[in-house]
C-alpha cells in the first residue's frame, strides 16, 4: 500500500487537491507501467478506472512526461471521467490539454460538448463547434447528436428542430438513430405528435432501429 497525492491545477484558480491509497494491483499502477505500450492494450485498462482520483492522479502523470502521451490516450481518460458522469471536471481536463497543447481531434472535441450539453451549457458547447471550425476538424455525428441533445434539454425544441433540419438540407451529416430518437422525444414532450410521428416514419423508411 502507498500514498499518493493528487494535485492537479487547471485554467485560472480552479485546482484540485485529493489524497488517497493506492494499492500496487489498481488500474492505475497497471496504466502507469504500461503507458506507452500498444494503445490497444491501455484501452482496456481506462475502462477499469473507476475512480475520479485516479483518473486526476492519470492525467498528472500524462501531463509530466516528455514527450506527451498521444491524443488517444488523453482522450480516452477524459471518455472515462465522463462516464462517471463528473462533467464539469472533463472540461476542466479538456481545458488543460488544450493548454498543454495536445493536439484535439473530432473524439476529444465531441466528449467536451457532451460534457457542456449534459450541464445546460449548450451555448458552450456550440461555441467548441466554432473551435472544431477554425481547427479544420470535421465535427461527426457524435458531436451533432450531443448538441441536439443539449437542445432539448434545455427545451429549446424549435432550435433542435432548425439544427437537424440543416443537417440533412446540407448534408453535413445524416442523421443517425440517436438523433432520430433524440428529436422524436423532444417533439412529443412539447406536443407536436404529428412531426415526431412523421420522423419515425422516416426511420422506418430508412431501415433505423431504436
Amino acid at each position: 500500500m502507498m500514498n499518493r497525492i493528487a494535485f492537479i491545477k487547471f485554467q485560472g484558480n480552479f485546482t484540485t487537491n485529493s489524497s488517497f491509497h493506492l494499492h500496487s494491483e489498481t488500474p492505475f499502477s497497471s496504466f502507469h507501467l504500461a503507458l506507452h505500450s500498444d494503445i490497444s492494450s491501455n484501452r482496456s485498462m481506462f475502462h477499469k478506472i473507476t475512480n475520479l482520483n485516479d483518473t486526476l492522479n492519470l492525467f498528472d502523470e500524462m501531463s509530466q512526461r516528455r514527450p506527451l502521451p498521444s491524443v488517444v490516450h488523453f482522450t480516452q481518460l477524459l471518455n472515462a471521467v465522463t462516464k462517471m458522469k463528473h462533467f464539469s471536471t472533463s472540461l476542466h481536463l479538456f481545458n488543460q490539454m488544450c493548454s498543454l497543447g495536445v493536439p484535439l481531434n473530432e473524439f476529444s472535441m465531441s466528449i467536451a460538448i457532451k460534457c457542456c450539453c449534459q450541464l445546460y451549457r449548450t451555448k458552450d458547447g456550440f461555441a467548441v463547434l466554432g473551435f472544431c471550425f477554425r481547427r479544420s476538424i470535421a465535427p461527426n455525428e457524435f458531436i451533432y447528436s450531443a448538441l441536439l441533445d443539449g437542445l432539448v434539454l434545455e427545451d429549446k425544441i424549435l432550435e433542435a428542430e432548425m439544427l437537424f433540419k440543416k443537417l440533412v438540407k446540407q448534408k453535413l451529416c445524416e442523421p443517425n438513430v440517436v438523433m432520430y430518437s433524440t428529436m422524436i422525444k423532444g417533439l412529443c414532450k412539447f406536443g407536436n405528435n404529428v412531426t415526431a410521428l412523421a420522423l419515425l416514419r422516416l426511420m422506418e423508411q430508412k431501415k433505423l432501429q431504436a
